[in-house]
């Protein structure tokens, strides 16, 4: 006797694991270690486990148990599909519901994930999936199906024992970011938030996880692995660093792992944000930033740029993950106000940060090249920069000229720092109200 089969559209299954660790990195993927116990008699046996999700690679998994010898393991991923099914049933008979219609009996000529074709004594009609309230055979009946992959394996062991370890695997959809928040709430000092915003894009619920996360980047195989060139071992002191409740910090070779103290449930389709570290007191260097290059002329108001120091002086000394810093101010009414945010990279334990929050309003620079002499073996130019602060309070300038080329500097009103072979800087402090008036001239030679 055959049984009817129905395919919804909108079914859904979904896995669950409980008490799992979940190391995700930032690149999409996650290690999962997964409990696992059975009751195995003597002799052969044979065990499944079918909490798994959809994502998972298929060349990564491995079970760890004590006490028995693992025969052989099977995967199996054929899982079901109701286009892949339908497509079987091509020149049978189905039926198709619109949600606002009648049902409609005809031969099954196509199927996709879009659109349903079937052919009547009316002629050829094509339906939209998304308008279909069900669609069905009646002629073919449907074996249990299986709707997420599953992993078996054939045990042996010398006696009847309670086998306890854990499955291991790679699965793609997870990965987590950090977002930092910080409350300036003077010229100097600010107030540091750190939280991670994790990511299960999976079709599997975990319940009572452990959440580690990793920064930096692993190594996959047939890619060439990035230089870790911001990516420094962590040195013995880092060990012995206070860090908020919610998170241990490790060193993981080349690499940091953050693991949440607490654990979580991280269901499907779900972002969870968690607090990483802070609040934390922090210091640093404010300063007004004019960059220009070469014949370039032009006025606009100032890049606002922060300077914070990773140290433990300064308020931190920890590996801090690369992430978005939002930026909030004070409103002179009392009220907290967003002001600008910036991307920031991995910032090793004694290194600098630079953030730009905007531009700002009352400090305005204007740039013109006052004169330009181009010959056939040389060229000259003069430069003049304006910078006026119309602030209440004196601030402090950083003027940043990019010259290509061979060059050499003469003539100018203030000293300056050379960075690099295309760099110079001036900077300077500008009083309340004050115009400050910077030239220069750079000349190149050429054979």
């Amino acid at each position: 006797m055959n049984r009817s089969l129905i395919f919804c559209i909108t079914a859904l299954l979904i896995g669950q694991s409980e008490d799992a660790t979940l190391t995700i990195c930032k690149d999409g993927t996650a290690l999962i270690k997964q409990p696992v116990g059975w009751a195995i008699p003597s002799g052969n046996s044979y065990v499944t486990w079918n909490s798994l999700p959809i994502g998972i690679h298929r060349d990564t998994p491995f079970l760890n148990l004590e006490g028995v010898t693992i025969i052989s393991q099977r995967f199996n991923d054929n899982i079901f599909t109701g286009t892949d099914y339908f497509k079987k049933l091509r020149g049978e008979e189905i039926q198709v519901k619109p949600k606002d219609g009648k049902v409609a009996k005809g031969i099954l000529l196509e199927i996709s994930s879009g659109s349903i074709t079937i052919s009547n004594p009316s002629g050829i009609i094509s339906f939209n999936r998304n308008e279909l309230e069900y669609f069905k055979s009646e002629n073919e009946e449907l074996d249990t199906p299986t709707f997420n992959p599953f992993l078996s394996w054939d045990l042996y062991s010398d006696s009847e024992k309670i086998v306890k370890g854990e499955l291991v695997y790679k699965s793609n959809n997870f990965s987590w970011s950090t977002v930092y928040r910080l409350k300036m709430l003077n010229e100097e000092k600010g107030e540091l938030i750190a939280e991670a915003v994790i990511s299960n894009n999976s079709d599997m619920d975990f319940e009572g996880a452990k959440l580690q996360l990793v920064e930096g980047h692993l190594n996959k195989p047939g890619t060439r692995r990035p230089r870790p060139e911001r990516m420094y071992r962590a040195s013995a002191m880092e060990s012995e660093i206070k860090i908020a409740p919610s998170m241990d910090e490790e060193e993981l070779g080349d690499y940091y792992i953050y693991s949440l103290n607490d654990t979580h449930d991280l269901e499907a389709k779900e972002n969870i944000t968690v607090r990483m570290y802070g609040p934390l007191d922090v210091g640093y260097t404010k300063t007004y930033v004019f960059e220009n290059s070469e014949r370039r002329q032009k006025e606009e108001p100032l890049e606002v740029r922060l300077t914070m120091k990773n140290t433990e002086s300064n308020g931190l000394g920890i590996a801090l993950p690369g992430g978005k810093v939002e930026m909030y101010s004070y409103s002179p009414a009392g009220g907290l106000e967003y002001i600008g945010a910036d991307n920031m990279g991995h910032v090793p334990k004694g290194q600098s940060t630079t953030l730009t929050s905007g531009r700002a309003f009352d400090v305005i620079g204007k740039r013109h090249v006052l004169n330009y002499d181009r010959q056939r073996k040389s060229e000259e130019a003069v430069i003049e920069v304006q910078v006026t602060n119309t602030r209440t309070e004196p601030v402090n300038i950083q003027l940043v000229e990019h010259i290509n080329g061979d060059w050499i500097i003469k003539h100018e009103s203030i000293n300056y720092q050379k960075k690099d072979a295309s760099t110079i800087q001036f900077p300077f402090s500008l009083g309340a109200g004050e115009t400050k008036y910077v030239t220069y001239t750079y000349r190149k030679e050429w054979k």
